[in-house]
Order: structure tokens, then C-alpha cells, then sequence
């Protein structure tokens, strides 16, 4: 399976918001009849799972936001379970309007090459496959605005693509936490799945999660997802895997990648 191209088409395929009145349970039901479809539907079907566990439960200090960071002091990072709510905040999340994201799209993939140019070798070549911003569905609990790039690196033909999304979740927000994200995880992409977090700062996750799936060719993949979410209520997804039918060690780290996604200069 191209995890790429499927990706891609799912994203076009939920541009839209859903209908008013939509049936959750529907959906999950709707999916498990076709778990052998695409990896990114299933990552939907995730994603109203989750949200329909967050409405569940009652949200203590749902309307409090998070105090900011103090400026030029890195926010600490610690260990966690996943038990984090976010967003820290379930008040409105202001939105970055249509001309600022399609203004901000090319400067983020722009900044994004410069950082992968210091950590890549020369010899890999990374060059953009897709950019592409605006309204997205997919992995959250809530769809979201923002901008996504896919590049590849390595030869033409085999290499490794490196996605990295920039979003906002649109309102009215869902909060969540990452545990619940990482069970549906499990239970609808692989068992294979394994996920880390850190609390960073008084209101900020970061979420690692690594898997192996066997693409359309046959040949076993391992990916890593790295996610930033943040104080702000903005979150960063970064996901590295190889090309179908190759397959080889992957050229960063979980590390490096979670370095990536709290980069500054990747925001809308």
C-alpha cells in the first residue's frame, strides 16, 4: 500500500466539514467492515473513537487555560503516561485565516528544507513531493486547518518520504488524551503499534509513536510518528517511512524527529 498517495487522497476526500448530525458509531462501524482498506482511513476512524471516549468523560479544569511559557526559557520535558488532556485549554481556539495559511504554506516548507538540508547528507537529495494546505481530516479527534508537506529523500526510486504537518484544530474543539488515541491506534492500524509521551511545559504532549505494517508490495515497514502538541493549541505531526516495496533502516531517529517537530519556525 502507498502510504503516501493514500494519504493524499483520503485528504482530499474530507476537505469538507462532516454533515451536521453525523452518527460516530456509524462510522467506526462503517470502517471495521473494511479494515483492510486504507492505513489513513483507519487513522480517521481512530480519531472519532477518541472523540467520542473525551465526551464521555467529564473534563476537570476544561475552561482553564494553560499559563504561558516564560520567554527565552525551553519548557521542560517529562515522562509521562499520556493521561494529559489536550488541548490545555476547551475554550475557542482562535483561527488563522484562508490567506494567511495559503500566505504561510510555501515559507513552512521552505523553513522545513533548511532544517532537513543541516540534518540530512548531502547525497540524499530531499526534494518536495506535495504541498498542499487548507481543511483537513483525519488522525484528530476535531478536523483541522493548516498546511502539510511530503518530501522524499534518497534515490529515485526507494529513499524515504518525510511528512510534516502544521495544523490548528478547527472549533468547537475535543479534548482528548494521547493514551486513548494510541489504544484506537492498536486496535485499528497494527498491535505492533507502540507509543511514548513527555509533558512538556504546563500544557504541551509530545506523543511518539512507531509501527510496522506491511505495504502493497508485501514488504514489512517500520514508520515513526512524532507529535508536537502544544501549549498554543497547535500541533505539529511528523511521520518518516520508507518507499513501498523497499525496505531499509530509516535515516532519523525518533529523537531527531521529535527535535524536528517542536522547530519553531513550523507554525501557521
Amino acid at each position: 500500500m502507498d502510504e503516501q498517495m493514500l494519504a493524499r487522497e483520503f485528504t482530499a476526500a474530507v476537505r469538507t466539514e462532516p454533515p451536521l448530525g453525523f452518527d460516530p458509531d456509524e462510522v467506526v462501524t462503517r470502517v471495521a467492515r473494511r479494515r483492510h482498506r486504507r492505513r489513513a482511513i483507519l487513522l480517521a476512524c481512530a480519531g472519532v473513537v477518541v472523540a467520542a471516549a473525551a465526551v464521555a468523560v467529564a473534563l476537570p479544569g476544561a475552561d482553564v487555560p494553560a499559563p504561558p511559557a516564560s520567554p527565552g526559557v525551553s519548557p521542560r520535558i517529562t515522562p509521562s503516561a499520556g493521561e494529559r488532556w489536550w488541548p490545555p485549554s476547551g475554550r475557542e481556539i482562535p483561527q488563522p485565516t484562508d490567506a494567511r495559511i495559503k500566505a504561510r504554506a510555501p515559507q513552512v516548507a521552505e523553513h522545513l528544507e533548511a532544517i532537513l538540508r543541516k540534518m540530512m547528507p548531502p547525497a540524499d537529495q530531499i526534494r518536495r513531493d506535495t504541498l498542499t494546505s487548507g481543511h483537513f481530516g483525519g488522525i484528530m479527534p476535531t478536523s483541522q486547518r493548516g498546511v502539510s508537506i511530503t518530501e522524499h529523500g534518497g534515490p529515485e526510486d526507494s529513499g524515504y518520504y518525510l511528512t510534516v504537518d502544521v495544523y490548528v484544530p478547527t472549533n468547537p474543539v475535543t479534548r482528548f488524551q494521547p493514551r486513548q488515541l494510541c489504544a484506537e491506534m492498536k486496535n485499528q492500524i497494527s498491535p505492533s503499534t507502540t507509543c511514548r509521551y513527555a509533558d512538556v511545559g504546563t500544557g504541551g504532549i509530545l506523543m511518539t509513536s512507531e509501527a510496522d505494517t506491511t505495504d502493497r508490495a508485501g514488504t514489512l515497514q517500520h514508520s515513526i510518528t512524532v507529535t508536537d502538541f502544544r501549549a498554543d493549541a497547535s500541533y505539529v505531526v511528523v511521520n518518516l517511512g520508507g518507499t513501498v516495496g523497499v525496505t531499509g533502516p530509516l535515516p532519523l531517529t525518533a529523537e531527531q524527529l521529535a527535535t524536528l517537530a517542536r522547530d519553531p519556525g513550523l507554525k501557521l
